[in-house]
């Protein structure tokens, strides 16, 4: 959840808002972690909900978003680049269990 969170506070800093980044979280169950996982869903579609005029795509490299990985992207190459982040941690999980077999 920590990088989930992370990519919508990305844009709440690039946009001025001073928000700290969420500590990480730990968690005893699926259920727990299931349950976390809606959470930072609902956070970032209230984000966006409250933002409906911030443009998605920029072009102008001066207002796009620096990450500490060090890449730059626009609110919309950040936003695939979380869904890509989702779909290397189910593969990584699925390589995982299959060698436990």
């Amino acid at each position: 959840m920590y990088a989930g969170y992370g990519y919508t506070n990305f844009i709440e800093v690039h946009f001025g808002n001073k928000k700290e980044r969420r500590a990480k979280q730990f968690f005893e169950n699926a259920n727990e972690y299931v349950e976390d996982l809606n959470g930072m869903l609902e956070y970032c579609r209230n984000f966006f909900a409250e933002n409906p005029g911030i443009e998605l795509e920029e072009y102008d490299p001066s207002k796009k978003i620096l990450t500490n990985w060090g890449q730059v992207y626009d609110i919309d190459q950040l936003m695939e680049h979380a869904i890509v982040h989702v779909l290397k941690h189910r593969r990584q999980i699925q390589r995982f269990l299959s060698s436990q077999v």
